[in-house]
């Protein structure tokens, strides 16, 4: 019956409308279109478009929710679909939806703070409390990527568009849909996918905004209003998974946000003339690689409705004059980009971004180039979230760039947290929390405090007060002061003989420069004690470091692609110190060689030398898995070292495991050894290691073995980060 019912309804409705062609041949039926959300999977709604228009079916209203505003809105402002298609695949919608900026613009510092606190969840600290951002994806970068796509233009009621638009959002604090018909487009669109917990709401006209899909996933409604006499319902919206009762928590939850989706989306599909579902089989709401095959089953799928859509269709001519009546909105683009302002920056100084920004003066006005420039800038001023921009006239009406500034609300304090386990089932297990603290902007040149604490089997407390002396930040100062205490065992051959504190201690002022924004060279004062002390046992040490003073000087230089399983670049640090009672150089440095598609190979040098010392004193502990493998922990100690290591690790892209995701094998092979004072080439050892390592959600999991002759097979497990 259901079905008979239908076809009675699409039969009746085709009858309606050739009668009313008949009879009113001059004046034909309003047609809108309704786009529903479905993240990556709206896509398909470029193929719907491109086979309307090969059909002659002419769109007189627009609107669209999440990504259906996105593709809506695009269309409304004159774009073809031919243009559609290039502009959605233009976007790097993996990057474009990462929490953090690319690893590439930034700095040295802000790279070696990847290596202990993976994860972006950053609590803020201000004189209200403490709170959190409000989405896990970063607003800036969506935000530029729909600017370039837009534009900048003048016209903001969006009923004078070529086609009259409408975006749909949700008003959290009126509990109701709220229909955007004006103002700036990509901030509309923006609003409109801010899907909770993903994205932050958008405080846009006096509202806060988010995700239009909790109330009204497919606008049949707002289509209506705007005038349609027709309306064609594009739905891609995912269907709903299955749950029982041995499902988790969060399957259960999200199945629950989208029952509501889904019933406002079966209302509104009542509401639609014509309904269009292209059937993306296997496609989730986050594969964007796959958009060619979203855009073919929209395309072949609207194509499948032809008898449906053939009443609306109009003549060749017909439909041509009403392309050319549809002109594409004019863009308000300078030729030359005459001048730069900022707006909305209170913590951030205007000198400081000014001085970033002088480059762009006297350039030709390029979306792209425009948005590399904000991209560069929100990676490296930590306390901004988001910079939007728009295209406008001074007084002398020269065009420029005016940049809206939106600083963190949650600062201006900032604490990052991370977790660090460490076992080779032999000496002591690892466990501690690492605790970051950070406060940017103390000045107008950028002056910043940070503060790492380490609380568990390692006590570390460790301060730098980083000044830049000009505001490019090329020249810099810092005060530093480093605490650290753990405890270790000691070990005669490869027997525990005794357990001791470690304790270090430390200050120092420095000068530095950055030649690049790959590297850093440091050079200052210090004062620096450190003493061994016996737990267990009574043997005694004494150090190399012993409450001495002198010039510390160090340099690095990182261009790894990305922290863990990077598959090029170069790390290396290393350090000069030249004291009353002791000279050492130090140097750790690794390269990566990639390999096939997504294997790769590693190179590393590490070694330590030293002078002015008594044989008996102690400078370093080598041993573990992230060098001697099949040594304790920190069982080789001496005052020279050395240690060449060649690496491979590839992806097991067959043992794709749920949650934990696809892990990585890595083998390492050493040859080296630590000596207290000779040097004795004769005396290598070398060995191996293999493991498997997970990125979990940003946390490093390792579990595997190691080998060293004259040493034994070790089992090493590790969880956390700072490895």
């Amino acid at each position: 019956m259901f079905f008979l019912a239908a076809q009675f309804k699409r039969l009746l409705f085709c009858t309606i409308m050739l009668f009313s062609w008949a009879s009113e041949a001059r004046e034909r039926l309003k047609v809108g279109l309704a786009l529903s959300g479905g993240g990556a999977r709206g896509m398909a709604h470029v193929g719907v478009l491109k086979a309307l228009e090969e059909k002659n079916i002419p769109i007189d209203y627009i609107a669209g929710t999440s990504m259906g505003s996105i593709v809506g809105g695009l269309y409304a402002t004159g774009m073809s679909p031919e243009d559609l298609e290039w502009a959605i695949q233009s976007v790097d919608w993996d990057d474009a939806l990462k929490p953090s900026a690319k690893r590439q613009l930034k700095d040295y510092q802000q790279r070696q703070e990847e290596k202990d606190y993976f994860a972006d969840l950053e609590i803020g600290i201000s004189k209200k409390g403490a709170k959190s951002g409000t989405g896990l994806v970063g607003d800036h970068k969506v935000m530029l990527e729909l600017q370039r796509l837009v534009g900048s233009f003048s016209e903001q009621d969006f009923n004078q568009f070529p086609i009259p638009f409408r975006a749909v959002t949700t008003d959290l604090n009126e509990g109701e849909a709220y229909v955007i018909d004006h103002g700036d487009l990509a901030m509309a669109m923006r609003a409109s996918m801010a899907v909770p917990l993903v994205f932050g709401p958008v405080k846009h006209q006096g509202r806060m905004l988010v995700d239009g899909g909790m109330l009204n996933n497919l606008p049949v409604d707002v289509v209506k209003a705007m005038g349609a006499d027709v309306v064609i319902a594009v739905n891609i919206s995912s269907p709903l998974a299955q749950v029982n009762e041995e499902s988790s928590v969060l399957a259960v939850t999200y199945q629950s946000i989208d029952v509501a989706l889904v019933q406002n989306t079966k209302r509104s599909l009542k509401l639609a003339d014509i309904v269009i579902e292209p059937t993306l089989n296997g496609i989730d709401a986050s594969m964007f690689d796959r958009a060619t095959e979203m855009i073919n089953d929209g395309y072949l799928t609207t194509y499948q409705l032809s008898d449906q859509l053939s009443p609306l269709s109009l003549t060749d001519n017909e439909f041509i004059t009403h392309l050319e009546s549809r002109n594409f909105l004019p863009r308000e683009i300078p030729s030359r980009i005459s001048f730069v302002e900022f707006t909305g920056n209170k913590r951030t100084s205007t000198s400081r971004l000014m001085a970033r920004a002088n480059d762009l003066i006297g350039q030709e006005f390029k979306a792209k180039v425009v948005q590399d420039f904000v991209d560069q800038v929100v990676a490296k001023e930590e306390d901004i979230q988001v910079i939007t921009y728009h295209v406008d006239k001074n007084n002398e009406q020269n065009k420029g760039i005016i940049f809206k500034v939106q600083e963190k609300r949650w600062g201006p304090d900032y604490l990052k947290f991370g977790l660090k386990v460490a076992d080779d089932f032999d000496s002591n297990t690892l466990i501690s929390l690492l605790v970051r603290h950070h406060r940017y902007n103390i000045n107008s040149k950028g002056g910043r405090w940070i503060n790492d604490l380490s609380v568990g089997s390692v006590l570390s407390w460790q301060s730098e007060l980083y000044q830049p002396l000009d505001f490019e930040s090329k020249y810099f100062a810092t005060a530093n002061i480093d605490t650290i205490k753990d405890t270790r065992r000691f070990y005669e051959d490869l027997d525990a003989t005794g357990e001791y504190d470690h304790k270090k201690f430390g200050f120092g002022i420095n000068l530095g420069y950055n030649p690049n924004i790959n590297s850093e060279l440091r050079a200052g004062i210090w004062y620096q004690d450190e003493s061994i002390v016996p737990v267990i046992n009574d043997i005694d040490f004494d150090t190399a470091i012993n409450r001495t003073i002198g010039l510390k000087v160090n340099y690095g230089y990182d261009t790894l692609e990305k922290v863990i399983a990077a598959r090029n670049g170069y790390d290396i640090r290393a350090e000069l110190g030249i004291f009353d009672r002791v000279q050492y150089l130090s140097f750790d440095g690794f390269k990566r060689f990639p390999f096939f598609e997504k294997s790769a190979a590693h190179l590393r040098l590490k070694f330590d030398f030293t002078d002015l010392v008594n044989n008996h004193e102690f400078f370093k502990a080598y041993g573990g898995i992230d060098d001697f493998a099949g040594y304790p922990t920190q069982s080789l100690l001496g005052l020279n070292a050395f240690l060449f290591e060649l690496g491979w690790h590839t992806p097991l892209d067959s043992l794709d495991l749920p949650i934990i995701g696809v892990p990585n094998l890595n083998i390492k092979t050493h040859w080296g050894n630590v000596w207290q004072r000779n040097i004795n080439i004769e005396e290598m050892i070398y060995g191996f290691s293999a493991g498997i390592s997970f990125d979990v959600q940003d946390t490093v999991m390792f579990l595997g073995s190691g080998y060293s002759h004259d040493g034994e097979a070790r089992f090493y497990l590790r969880l956390g980060t700072g490895f």
